[in-house]
C-alpha cells in the first residue's frame, strides 16, 4: 500500500491574539493533528504566540514582522511535508477539510494545488459592510471556473515540489502574492483547482475605509500591474465583463450628477446608471438578500459601488501615475 502524503498547515499570524486560538481549534477539528500545525508568529507584540503554544502546536517566531509572503515562505522552510496547507489566522476552516484535501490530491495527481472559498455564513456579529465583503468573496469564488490559473493562501493547499520549483511566494507581489504564485505554477504547466466545497469562515470585521484601502492598494493596483505585464487576462474572478462594466457605471455616475447641477436631464441619466448598476448585479444582490436579508442587499448597493470605485482608483493610479512616469 502506498503511504498517504504528509501534510503541514502553515498559519502566518501577526497581532492575531483575538482569532488565533479559534483558528487552531478549527484546524484540529478539521482532522489535522496538532503536530501538523505550524504557526508563524510574525513579529507580534500581543499574545499570539503564547495562545498558539497553549493549544499545543509548534510556533516559530520572526522578531520583526516580515509580512505574509515571507512569513509563509519561512513556515514552509520549517517543514518537510509533501503537501503544504495555508490558512489565514482569521479563518475557521470547515470540518473534514484534511480528508477532502488528501482525497483530491490522490484522485488528481496532475494537479499541483487546490484552494477554497469563504462560506456563506459570516458571523452575525459583524458589521453589515463585513458581511457584504465576505459574501462578495464567497460569490466570486462560487461563480468562477473550477479550473483556475491563480492560487489563494487564505485556505489553499499546494504540493511542496511545485511550490519549491516555482520559487515560493514572491514578496514583491505582497497582497496578491498567492495569485502571482498561481500564475507561475500555471505557466509551468501545473493545474490548480478552485473547490467550491472547501469552505472556511472569515472572522475579519471590515470597516468601509479598510475595505476601500484594501480594494485599491492591495487588490486593484497589483492586479492592474499583472494585467499590464501580460501574464494574466480578464475573464475570471474579479475581472469578468459584468464586473468591469459595473466599474464603468460607477465612474459615470458622479459625472452625470455634476452635469445635472447645470442641466437637469442629466439627473435622469444618473438614475438610469443606478438602475443599470443594480440590474447588472441583480444575481449577486439576490444572493445577498437570501444570505443576509433584504436590508443587507439594499445597503450592499452602496458598498458595492464603493468597492468598484476603489478598484477604479487603483486602476487609474497605475495607468496615469506609473505608466506615464518617465523612465530613469
Amino acid at each position: 500500500m502506498i503511504a498517504a502524503p504528509s501534510l503541514c498547515v502553515v498559519v502566518p499570524a501577526h497581532q492575531a491574539e483575538a482569532d488565533i486560538g479559534a483558528c487552531v481549534d478549527a484546524i484540529a477539528a478539521a482532522g489535522f493533528g496538532l503536530a501538523e500545525i505550524l504557526v508563524v508568529d510574525d513579529g507580534s507584540r500581543d499574545a499570539t504566540g503564547q495562545i498558539a503554544r497553549g493549544r499545543g502546536v509548534r510556533v516559530v517566531r520572526n522578531e520583526t514582522p516580515l509580512r505574509p509572503a515571507r512569513a509563509r515562505n519561512a513556515g514552509v522552510a520549517e517543514t518537510s511535508s509533501d503537501i503544504v496547507v495555508f490558512v489565514d489566522a482569521d479563518v475557521l476552516i470547515a470540518p473534514g477539510a484534511r480528508d477532502r484535501i488528501l482525497d483530491f490530491f490522490a484522485r488528481h495527481p496532475d494537479h499541483v494545488a487546490i484552494f477554497g472559498s469563504y462560506d456563506a455564513h459570516p458571523p452575525a456579529s459583524q458589521r453589515a459592510v463585513s458581511r457584504y465583503r465576505n459574501l462578495l468573496h464567497h460569490w466570486v469564488h462560487q461563480t468562477s471556473r473550477p479550473d483556475a490559473a491563480t492560487f489563494w493562501t487564505g485556505f489553499g493547499a499546494v504540493r511542496r515540489a511545485a511550490f519549491e520549483a516555482a520559487g515560493g511566494l514572491d514578496p514583491a507581489w505582497e497582497d496578491i502574492e498567492d495569485v502571482e504564485l498561481g500564475l507561475r505554477m500555471s505557466a509551468d504547466g501545473g493545474r490548480i483547482r478552485l473547490d467550491r466545497e472547501l469552505l472556511c469562515t472569515h472572522l475579519k470585521d471590515w470597516t468601509i475605509g479598510g475595505m476601500m484601502r484594501t480594494d485599491r492598494r492591495g487588490r486593484a493596483v497589483p492586479w492592474t500591474r499583472l494585467l499590464g505585464s501580460g501574464r494574466t487576462g480578464t475573464g475570471d474572478l474579479n475581472l469578468t465583463g459584468p464586473r468591469r462594466f459595473s466599474a464603468l457605471l460607477v465612474a459615470a455616475f458622479p459625472l452625470a450628477v455634476l452635469t445635472g447641477i447645470f442641466w437637469w436631464p442629466a439627473l435622469l441619466v444618473a438614475l438610469a446608471l443606478v438602475a443599470g448598476f443594480v440590474a447588472l448585479n441583480a444575481a449577486f444582490l439576490a444572493f445577498l438578500a437570501r444570505a443576509g436579508g433584504i436590508g443587507l442587499a439594499v445597503r450592499a448597493v452602496f458598498y458595492h459601488a464603493l468597492h468598484n470605485a476603489a478598484a477604479l482608483a487603483g486602476y487609474a493610479q497605475v495607468q496615469l501615475f506609473e505608466r506615464l512616469r518617465p523612465a530613469r
